[in-house]
């Protein structure tokens, strides 16, 4: 089974349909029809007329059709409240969180699943009523389909609880940094031992060769690896990625270098393996979560909403993250699946400045979240030393200056400065 981190473009574009909020409630109403289509059918499965003692249960027409009728009429009222209130919640997460959080609620499986069953049994209720109506259902017919009246009704039912959950903690501030987060988490995961998304280490090309260039302005989302790496065989190439997901490109940027001789077409081919969109997406980019996991802070950190805390419990997150993957992933040696591709890995420079840099600027005159920052750091410092001392440590230095710029207590100076030195003079973690 191919894991997701090896998704080929195609499949990684698939992937992204298939989280829309319009796909689920089409692919649950098509089955719904199929389900209806199945009982018109029924008499070719079935001999009829069937006898009424043959039979478990007497199902009459008026009895299904009323059964129908009910479903029609509440599962109409409740998906128009099941939309308005996801609506309501979309815009809570922009307001309390960031409007870059929306799309991990909107690709929600489980949300997607409620409102799609609303949506199919409606659906299916009100072509069930037509046939009906028309009198186009036998005897065999009306079973099949007061069965699948029973089952959808029973979805119906737990789909309405599992809402209700899901209502009462969807938009929640909390609840966005948890998602985030998660997010976040599993694009470390794709970013493979000693974050090289499965390539060899950054070689420099040598000899004649060609590079490849964007043709449009956007940011890159994703590479095909195994396009690339079938059309480096083919042709006797080796490929370096300079762009990898989260760069920022335009006409001129250089996407990959190759060495060696190839058509024209393999130019086309390799430029196409690059998915360049308008913004960046959480899946192959790590960096773009915690760039987001920032904005949550820095909004509550905002005169407006003035919540120390949540940024507070941001940094903490965000520590956990990049303190996880520096333990677990980064210093593992890299078996490359992609022998002809070469990458520069993801510095964890990089990663600690998208996820602290942003809100140092702005917690630079509150003590408390700028000790919290201290501390983060002095934690990746000790659970990765080779990787995370010395940035930890520049940075820590522009939060002092900061502290001392903006801070008027000497007292609250002083803090910060302390913690600044316990940091330089922190011991690693076994």
């Amino acid at each position: 089974m191919q894991q997701e981190d090896d998704l080929p473009l195609n499949w990684f574009l698939f992937k992204r349909i298939t989280r829309g909020l319009w796909f689920l409630p089409a692919l649950f109403s098509v089955f719904a029809v199929l389900v209806l289509a199945a009982a018109y059918f029924s008499t070719i499965f079935f001999a009829d007329p069937i006898r009424p003692g043959n039979l478990p249960i007497t199902v009459s027409q008026e009895a299904v059709e009323s059964i129908l009728s009910i479903v029609a009429a509440s599962m109409l009222t409740v998906s128009v409240f099941a939309l308005s209130t996801l609506v309501n919640l979309l815009a809570n997460v922009s307001q309390s969180g960031t409007p870059r959080a929306v799309p991990l609620i909107v690709e929600d499986r489980r949300a997607q699943t409620s409102i799609s069953v609303f949506i199919g049994a409606f659906l299916f209720s009100i072509v069930g009523i037509i046939g009906l109506s028309g009198e186009i259902y036998s005897t065999s017919g009306r079973l099949i389909l007061f069965g699948a009246t029973v089952v959808v009704v029973l979805a119906i039912v737990f789909s309405l609880i599992r809402w209700i959950g899901q209502i009462s903690v969807v938009g929640r501030v909390g609840e966005t940094i948890d998602r985030v987060e998660k997010a976040t988490k599993d694009a470390l995961e794709r970013l493979g031992p000693a974050a090289l998304y499965g390539c060899c280490r950054s070689t420099s090309v040598t000899g004649s060769g060609f590079a490849v260039r964007a043709e449009r302005v956007g940011f890159v989302q994703h590479f095909d690896r195994e396009r690339l790496q079938e059309i480096a065989e083919g042709h006797k190439l080796s490929i370096h990625v300079l762009a990898r997901p989260g760069s920022y490109v335009d006409y001129d940027t250089i996407l990959a270098q190759a060495a060696g001789e190839a058509p024209d077409d393999s130019l086309t081919s390799m430029r196409q393996a690059f998915l360049v969109g308008g913004e960046r997406t959480f899946d192959y980019d790590p960096g773009y979560g915690l760039t987001i996991l920032a904005e949550i802070a820095r909004r509550a950190l905002s005169t407006a909403v003035n919540d120390p805390g949540t940024a507070i419990d941001v940094i903490f997150s965000q520590t956990r993250l990049l303190g996880d993957w520096a333990r677990s992933a980064y210093g593992e040696q890299a078996e490359s699946k992609f022998g002809r591709i070469s990458v520069e890995p993801v510095a964890p420079a990089e990663l600690i400045a998208e996820a602290f840099g942003s809100i140092s600027r702005d917690a630079s005159a509150s003590v408390d979240v700028t000790l919290a920052m201290v501390r983060g750091l002095k934690t990746l410092a000790k659970a990765a030393p080779s990787d995370f001392r010395k940035p930890a440590m520049q940075l820590a230095q522009e939060i002092l200056a900061r502290a001392e710029f903006s801070m008027k207590l000497p007292q609250d100076i002083a803090a910060v400065r302390a913690a600044v030195e316990e940091l330089a003079t922190a011991k690693a973690t076994s």
